[in-house]
């Protein structure tokens, strides 16, 4: 009898294996994106001689961002990539954040990606329209490409900002990598709502001084992404953090036409760490997974000339980053994570396809209330 259960159990193993395998496989691979344009990726550094760095000792430290553009390209001038840039680079301080497992990081080296780096821009359609990105509190623009692809894709351009020493690490312009700020974490609770709240505003001067790079880079000589940003069209956008970060800068500087917050929430809702802060004057997207809202915000709403309440009903906060989209399943049937990000997308799309390129979309004209996804229109119609 035991040489039988043995067998019985290896042969339950061994299925187990191939169950996981076939799991995995499919979540090497992001989503092509699905729109028009295949889309490129070209990683620039900016070093901003105005600012010192405030969270290292060397006082030479300048701030610095790193960013990540996405954007149209021309057909079968790239390839398919890896998904994370200087991962080699990076791996190490990764892990040391404490936001990633070593067996996420060593996982990150496999996944591959269909937006190609260096591509040659589509110049035919430009220019086009921009969206500036920032993350989460901890993460990495990286973890955002699936939207990103798919939003270059529809004839956009992406501009990710990684705010080092607030992700979870990035390489800098001379080769030294900037770890993520963990011993925010050591803070009491009143400390560590101060410290958030300056460094949202150490993020909103990266937003704005990246803003600023890009007109010097759309006018530039040498440049491949020269003429390629309509900077009379650009939205600001960011998850968590991020979110909160883009509503401040939406209320900094008039250039943002739009401004777009997925799952940040403060003291001020979607719209400021300030309890009593009024949302910004340009139209405003909140995409989410709360469905409740304290009176008092749903009255701030109101008072917009255009805004929207956008809940995806079962996602969750990281349904917002690739993370789940790249977590294997052995469950059957689509992967839930897919059809969140799905409609992160669509929503996304609707509103800057309406705020920039002034092209109404039914998704949001009128308020809804489905199983999967509830919209708000304000001020109510």
């Amino acid at each position: 009898m035991k040489p039988k259960i043995s067998k019985i159990f290896a042969a339950i193993g061994f299925l187990f294996l191939i169950l996981l395998a076939l799991s995995i496989y499919p979540q090497l691979k992001l989503p092509t994106p699905g729109g028009p344009y295949v889309v490129g990726r070209i990683v620039l550094q900016w070093v901003d001689t105005s600012r010192p760095e405030a969270l290292t000792k060397n006082p030479d430290d300048f701030r610095e961002v790193s960013a990540i553009v996405w954007y149209p390209a021309e057909p079968g001038t790239g390839a398919e990539s890896n998904y994370f840039p200087s991962l080699s680079s990076v791996s190490k301080a990764l892990i040391q954040s404490g936001e990633l497992g070593w067996w996420e990081v060593f996982g990150l080296r496999f996944i591959r990606s269909k937006i190609s780096p260096n591509a040659v821009p589509a110049k035919e359609g430009a220019p086009y329209p921009v969206m500036l990105f920032s993350p989460g509190n901890g993460t990495n623009i990286e973890f955002y490409s699936g939207l990103a692809g798919e939003i270059a894709s529809h004839g956009y351009i992406v501009v990710g900002l990684n705010h080092p020493h607030d992700v979870a690490a990035v390489k800098l312009s001379n080769g030294a990598v900037a770890p993520y700020d963990k011993d925010q974490w050591l803070l009491s609770p009143s400390e560590h709502e101060a410290y958030t709240a300056e460094r949202i505003k150490v993020r909103i001067a990266d937003v704005l001084f990246a803003l600023g790079q890009l007109t010097a880079l759309n006018t530039s000589m040498t440049s491949p992404l020269a003429r390629m940003f309509d900077l009379d069209s650009v939205a600001v956008a960011g998850h968590s953090l991020g979110g909160i970060t883009a509503s401040e800068a939406c209320k900094a500087d008039p250039r943002f036409k739009a401004c777009l917050n997925f799952d940040g929430l403060q003291r001020g809702g979607p719209f400021s760490m300030a309890e009593s802060a009024l949302p910004p004057s340009q139209p405003f997207l909140f995409l989410t997974k709360e469905s409740e809202l304290h009176p008092e915000l749903v009255e701030r709403f109101e008072s917009t000339s255009e805004s929207y309440w956008v809940v995806i009903h079962g996602a969750s906060h990281d349904s917002f980053t690739d993370g789940l989209l790249l977590q294997p399943s052995l469950l059957p049937g689509p992967n839930p994570a897919d059809q969140y990000m799905n409609l992160i997308q669509k929503y996304t799309l609707a509103f800057l396809d309406q705020t920039l390129k002034l092209q109404p979309r039914e998704l949001l004209s009128v308020a809804i209330e489905r199983e999967d996804v509830s919209v708000k229109v304000f001020p109510s119609r």
